[in-house]
Protein backbone atom coordinates (compact mmCIF):
# COMPACT_ATOMS: atom_id res chain seq x y z
CA UNK A 1 0.00 0.00 0.00
CA UNK A 2 1.05 3.69 0.58
CA UNK A 3 3.96 4.84 2.96
CA UNK A 4 4.36 8.93 3.66
CA UNK A 5 7.56 8.20 5.88
CA UNK A 6 11.07 6.75 5.98
CA UNK A 7 11.28 3.14 6.95
CA UNK A 8 14.44 3.91 9.28
CA UNK A 9 14.93 6.77 12.09
CA UNK A 10 18.31 7.75 11.48
CA UNK A 11 19.78 9.88 8.45
CA UNK A 12 23.20 10.00 6.59
CA UNK A 13 23.50 12.43 3.64
CA UNK A 14 24.30 10.63 0.57
CA UNK A 15 21.72 11.59 -1.86
CA UNK A 16 23.40 9.84 -5.11
CA UNK A 17 23.21 6.58 -3.18
CA UNK A 18 19.70 7.38 -1.89
CA UNK A 19 18.33 8.78 -4.94
CA UNK A 20 19.59 5.14 -6.60
CA UNK A 21 18.46 2.91 -4.27
CA UNK A 22 15.00 4.56 -4.52
CA UNK A 23 14.38 4.51 -8.15
CA UNK A 24 15.87 0.90 -7.21
CA UNK A 25 13.30 0.32 -5.70
CA UNK A 26 10.79 1.13 -8.34
CA UNK A 27 11.65 -0.87 -11.09
CA UNK A 28 11.69 -3.59 -8.48
CA UNK A 29 8.11 -2.72 -7.61
CA UNK A 30 7.28 -2.74 -11.43
CA UNK A 31 8.77 -6.43 -11.74
CA UNK A 32 6.55 -7.44 -8.87
CA UNK A 33 3.33 -6.15 -10.40
CA UNK A 34 4.76 -8.60 -13.49
CA UNK A 35 5.25 -11.33 -11.58
CA UNK A 36 1.71 -10.62 -10.14
CA UNK A 37 -0.14 -10.87 -13.28
CA UNK A 38 1.78 -13.84 -14.25
CA UNK A 39 1.20 -15.70 -10.71
CA UNK A 40 -2.54 -14.91 -11.02
CA UNK A 41 -2.56 -16.14 -14.67
CA UNK A 42 -1.08 -19.03 -13.37
CA UNK A 43 -4.64 -19.88 -11.33
CA UNK A 44 -2.82 -18.90 -8.27
CA UNK A 45 -5.62 -16.98 -5.46
CA UNK A 46 -4.58 -13.60 -5.01
CA UNK A 47 -4.55 -14.17 -1.68
CA UNK A 48 -1.93 -16.50 -1.84
CA UNK A 49 0.17 -14.32 -3.73
CA UNK A 50 -0.22 -11.31 -1.17
CA UNK A 51 0.70 -14.03 1.84
CA UNK A 52 3.59 -14.07 -0.19
CA UNK A 53 4.29 -10.78 -0.38
CA UNK A 54 3.63 -10.05 3.04
CA UNK A 55 5.60 -13.16 5.13
CA UNK A 56 8.96 -11.56 3.55
CA UNK A 57 8.11 -8.28 4.22
CA UNK A 58 8.09 -8.52 7.54
CA UNK A 59 11.44 -10.53 7.54
CA UNK A 60 12.90 -7.49 6.03
CA UNK A 61 10.89 -5.65 8.94
CA UNK A 62 12.75 -8.13 11.67
CA UNK A 63 16.33 -8.03 10.43
CA UNK A 64 16.11 -4.16 10.44
CA UNK A 65 14.35 -4.49 13.85
CA UNK A 66 17.21 -6.35 15.40
CA UNK A 67 19.86 -4.51 13.74
CA UNK A 68 18.61 -0.91 14.49
CA UNK A 69 16.24 -0.72 17.50
CA UNK A 70 15.12 -4.08 19.70
CA UNK A 71 11.79 -5.28 20.76
CA UNK A 72 11.32 -2.46 23.06
CA UNK A 73 9.92 -0.05 20.21
CA UNK A 74 6.94 -2.49 19.51
CA UNK A 75 5.50 -1.22 22.85
CA UNK A 76 2.74 0.59 21.63
CA UNK A 77 -0.50 2.53 22.90
CA UNK A 78 -2.17 2.61 19.73
CA UNK A 79 -3.06 -0.46 18.32
CA UNK A 80 -6.58 0.80 16.77
CA UNK A 81 -4.34 3.43 14.73
CA UNK A 82 -1.90 0.59 13.86
CA UNK A 83 -5.47 -1.60 12.86
CA UNK A 84 -6.83 1.16 10.65
CA UNK A 85 -3.39 1.56 8.88
CA UNK A 86 -3.19 -2.42 8.03
CA UNK A 87 -6.22 -3.08 6.92
CA UNK A 88 -6.58 0.14 4.93
CA UNK A 89 -2.73 -0.56 3.54
CA UNK A 90 -3.96 -4.53 2.92
CA UNK A 91 -6.97 -3.07 1.24
CA UNK A 92 -4.96 -0.99 -1.16
CA UNK A 93 -2.13 -3.62 -2.53
CA UNK A 94 -4.92 -6.01 -3.34
CA UNK A 95 -6.61 -3.75 -5.10
CA UNK A 96 -3.78 -2.58 -6.55
CA UNK A 97 -2.96 -6.27 -7.22
CA UNK A 98 -5.98 -7.14 -8.99
CA UNK A 99 -6.30 -3.94 -10.99
CA UNK A 100 -3.16 -5.07 -12.03
CA UNK A 101 -5.00 -8.32 -13.79
CA UNK A 102 -7.67 -6.24 -15.23
CA UNK A 103 -5.74 -3.62 -16.90
CA UNK A 104 -2.82 -2.62 -18.18
CA UNK A 105 0.04 -2.19 -15.82
CA UNK A 106 0.91 1.22 -16.75
CA UNK A 107 -2.91 2.31 -16.36
CA UNK A 108 -3.23 0.55 -12.99
CA UNK A 109 -0.05 2.49 -11.80
CA UNK A 110 -0.53 6.02 -12.69
CA UNK A 111 -4.28 5.56 -11.28
CA UNK A 112 -2.61 4.40 -8.29
CA UNK A 113 -0.05 7.57 -8.44
CA UNK A 114 -3.26 9.71 -7.54
CA UNK A 115 -3.61 8.97 -3.97
CA UNK A 116 -2.14 12.36 -3.30
CA UNK A 117 -5.42 13.75 -4.44
CA UNK A 118 -7.37 11.70 -2.14
CA UNK A 119 -4.80 12.77 0.60
CA UNK A 120 -5.82 16.20 0.09
CA UNK A 121 -9.00 15.58 0.32
CA UNK A 122 -9.03 13.69 3.50
CA UNK A 123 -7.02 16.04 5.25
CA UNK A 124 -9.72 18.44 5.12
CA UNK A 125 -12.18 15.66 7.31
CA UNK A 126 -9.40 14.07 9.01
CA UNK A 127 -6.63 16.32 9.67
CA UNK A 128 -8.57 19.81 9.82
CA UNK A 129 -6.36 20.91 7.33
CA UNK A 130 -7.08 24.21 4.70
CA UNK A 131 -6.65 23.58 1.37
CA UNK A 132 -5.81 26.68 -0.59
CA UNK A 133 -7.27 27.59 -4.40
CA UNK A 134 -3.99 26.32 -5.76
CA UNK A 135 -4.11 23.08 -4.15
CA UNK A 136 -7.94 22.55 -5.66
CA UNK A 137 -7.00 23.47 -8.63
CA UNK A 138 -4.41 20.45 -8.50
CA UNK A 139 -7.21 18.69 -6.89
CA UNK A 140 -9.19 19.28 -9.95
CA UNK A 141 -6.47 18.66 -12.49
CA UNK A 142 -5.09 15.16 -10.58
CA UNK A 143 -9.00 13.96 -11.73
CA UNK A 144 -8.60 14.85 -14.96
CA UNK A 145 -5.65 12.78 -15.33
CA UNK A 146 -7.47 10.16 -14.33
CA UNK A 147 -10.47 10.55 -16.64
CA UNK A 148 -7.98 10.65 -19.49
CA UNK A 149 -6.74 7.42 -18.75
CA UNK A 150 -10.03 5.57 -17.60
CA UNK A 151 -11.67 6.85 -20.91
CA UNK A 152 -15.08 7.25 -19.55
CA UNK A 153 -16.53 7.80 -22.87
CA UNK A 154 -16.59 3.79 -23.10
CA UNK A 155 -19.60 2.51 -22.49
CA UNK A 156 -18.67 1.30 -18.82
CA UNK A 157 -15.15 1.64 -16.95
CA UNK A 158 -13.52 -1.98 -16.71
CA UNK A 159 -13.65 -3.20 -13.23
CA UNK A 160 -10.09 -2.80 -13.12
CA UNK A 161 -10.52 1.28 -13.23
CA UNK A 162 -12.62 1.10 -10.31
CA UNK A 163 -9.92 -1.22 -8.52
CA UNK A 164 -7.31 1.45 -9.07
CA UNK A 165 -9.10 4.04 -7.50
CA UNK A 166 -9.78 2.37 -5.13
CA UNK A 167 -6.53 1.45 -4.27
CA UNK A 168 -5.43 4.96 -4.14
CA UNK A 169 -8.44 6.37 -2.01
CA UNK A 170 -7.44 3.62 0.88
CA UNK A 171 -3.76 4.33 -0.25
CA UNK A 172 -4.41 7.95 1.14
CA UNK A 173 -6.17 6.75 4.12
CA UNK A 174 -2.87 5.08 4.83
CA UNK A 175 -0.83 8.22 4.69
CA UNK A 176 -3.47 9.83 6.50
CA UNK A 177 -2.95 7.66 9.90
CA UNK A 178 0.56 7.23 9.39
CA UNK A 179 0.58 11.02 9.60
CA UNK A 180 -0.79 10.35 12.86
CA UNK A 181 1.13 7.30 14.09
CA UNK A 182 4.50 9.02 13.53
CA UNK A 183 3.94 11.46 15.99
CA UNK A 184 5.09 8.59 18.69
CA UNK A 185 5.76 5.24 16.92
CA UNK A 186 8.84 4.09 15.17
CA UNK A 187 8.89 3.52 11.77
CA UNK A 188 10.37 0.17 12.01
CA UNK A 189 7.34 -0.86 14.12
CA UNK A 190 4.32 0.74 12.04
CA UNK A 191 6.53 -1.63 9.47
CA UNK A 192 6.27 -4.46 11.71
CA UNK A 193 2.66 -4.44 13.02
CA UNK A 194 1.63 -3.46 9.19
CA UNK A 195 3.29 -6.62 7.47
CA UNK A 196 2.60 -8.76 10.23
CA UNK A 197 -1.24 -8.44 10.36
CA UNK A 198 -1.42 -8.21 6.62
CA UNK A 199 0.72 -11.84 6.72
CA UNK A 200 -2.12 -13.08 9.01
CA UNK A 201 -4.84 -11.55 7.14
CA UNK A 202 -4.12 -12.95 4.15
CA UNK A 203 -3.22 -16.26 5.81
CA UNK A 204 -7.11 -16.10 6.97
CA UNK A 205 -7.73 -15.05 3.39
CA UNK A 206 -6.14 -18.24 1.99
CA UNK A 207 -8.09 -20.23 4.22
CA UNK A 208 -11.28 -19.38 3.49
CA UNK A 209 -10.39 -18.99 -0.51
CA UNK A 210 -8.40 -21.73 -0.73
CA UNK A 211 -4.44 -22.71 -1.60
CA UNK A 212 -2.67 -23.58 -4.34
CA UNK A 213 0.03 -26.29 -4.13
CA UNK A 214 2.59 -24.51 -5.73
CA UNK A 215 4.20 -26.32 -9.02
CA UNK A 216 7.51 -27.22 -9.62
CA UNK A 217 8.03 -25.43 -12.48
CA UNK A 218 6.39 -22.21 -10.46
CA UNK A 219 8.43 -22.26 -7.42
CA UNK A 220 10.84 -20.53 -8.75
CA UNK A 221 8.55 -17.51 -9.53
CA UNK A 222 6.94 -17.62 -6.33
CA UNK A 223 10.08 -17.44 -4.12
CA UNK A 224 11.56 -15.05 -6.93
CA UNK A 225 8.59 -13.05 -5.74
CA UNK A 226 9.03 -13.08 -2.37
CA UNK A 227 12.74 -12.32 -2.30
CA UNK A 228 11.97 -9.17 -4.57
CA UNK A 229 9.49 -7.80 -2.03
CA UNK A 230 11.69 -7.78 0.62
CA UNK A 231 14.51 -6.25 -1.60
CA UNK A 232 12.01 -3.53 -2.74
CA UNK A 233 11.39 -2.97 1.14
CA UNK A 234 14.95 -3.00 1.37
CA UNK A 235 15.63 -0.37 -1.23
CA UNK A 236 13.17 1.87 -0.56
CA UNK A 237 14.60 1.79 3.93
CA UNK A 238 17.84 2.52 2.47
CA UNK A 239 16.98 5.31 0.69
CA UNK A 240 15.34 7.33 2.80
CA UNK A 241 18.17 6.82 5.07
CA UNK A 242 20.16 7.92 2.85
CA UNK A 243 18.56 11.06 1.34
CA UNK A 244 15.62 13.38 2.16
CA UNK A 245 12.15 12.84 1.71
CA UNK A 246 12.05 16.37 -0.94
CA UNK A 247 14.76 15.12 -2.97
CA UNK A 248 13.49 12.18 -3.83
CA UNK A 249 9.57 12.48 -4.10
CA UNK A 250 10.15 14.06 -8.23
CA UNK A 251 11.58 10.87 -8.62
CA UNK A 252 8.70 8.58 -7.34
CA UNK A 253 6.82 9.02 -10.68
CA UNK A 254 9.17 7.08 -13.13
CA UNK A 255 7.28 3.94 -11.57
CA UNK A 256 4.54 5.32 -14.58
CA UNK A 257 7.43 5.02 -17.45
CA UNK A 258 9.15 1.83 -15.58
CA UNK A 259 5.51 0.02 -15.48
CA UNK A 260 4.64 0.88 -19.01
CA UNK A 261 8.62 -0.85 -20.08
CA UNK A 262 7.23 -3.77 -18.06
CA UNK A 263 3.52 -3.75 -19.84
CA UNK A 264 5.23 -3.66 -23.26
CA UNK A 265 8.41 -6.16 -22.61
CA UNK A 266 6.26 -9.01 -21.51
CA UNK A 267 3.07 -8.19 -22.87
CA UNK A 268 3.21 -5.82 -25.95
CA UNK A 269 0.67 -3.32 -23.93
CA UNK A 270 1.68 0.36 -25.50
CA UNK A 271 0.04 2.68 -23.47
CA UNK A 272 -2.19 5.12 -25.77
CA UNK A 273 -1.61 8.69 -26.11
CA UNK A 274 -4.46 9.29 -23.11
CA UNK A 275 -2.83 7.66 -20.56
CA UNK A 276 1.39 9.48 -21.00
CA UNK A 277 -1.12 12.74 -20.80
CA UNK A 278 -2.78 11.48 -17.89
CA UNK A 279 -0.31 10.07 -16.12
CA UNK A 280 1.98 13.81 -16.96
CA UNK A 281 -1.28 15.05 -15.28
CA UNK A 282 -1.26 13.12 -12.11
CA UNK A 283 2.47 13.28 -11.45
CA UNK A 284 2.29 16.84 -12.11
CA UNK A 285 -0.54 17.82 -9.88
CA UNK A 286 0.86 15.33 -7.15
CA UNK A 287 4.18 16.82 -6.93
CA UNK A 288 2.46 20.32 -6.77
CA UNK A 289 0.52 19.28 -4.18
CA UNK A 290 3.80 17.92 -2.40
CA UNK A 291 5.77 20.98 -2.83
CA UNK A 292 2.99 23.21 -1.06
CA UNK A 293 2.47 20.70 1.73
CA UNK A 294 6.25 21.09 1.84
CA UNK A 295 6.14 24.82 1.90
CA UNK A 296 3.66 24.54 4.99
CA UNK A 297 5.50 22.27 6.56
CA UNK A 298 8.06 19.19 6.36
CA UNK A 299 6.35 16.42 5.43
CA UNK A 300 7.56 12.94 3.32
CA UNK A 301 6.61 11.82 -0.15
CA UNK A 302 3.64 9.24 -0.86
CA UNK A 303 5.49 6.21 -2.00
CA UNK A 304 3.92 2.82 -3.23
CA UNK A 305 4.63 -0.26 -0.73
Amino acid sequence: MLSPSALVSHHRDHPALGIATFVGNLLVMALLSAAVRELVNRDYPLGEVLLFRYVFASGVFWVILFSTSGLLVLATRRPLDHAVRSVSGVVSLALLYYAITRIPIADATAIAYAAPIFITLLSIFLLGEVIGPRRWIAVILGFVGVLLIARPQAQSWDIGILAALGSAFSGAIVAIWLRKLSSSEKSVAIGIYYNGLGSLFCLGWVLLSGWLTPRLGDISLLVGFGLGCGLQQWLLTVSFRYAQASLLAPFEYLAMVFAAIVGFVFWREIPTLTTWLGGATIAASGLFIFKRQLSRKPVEPVVIE
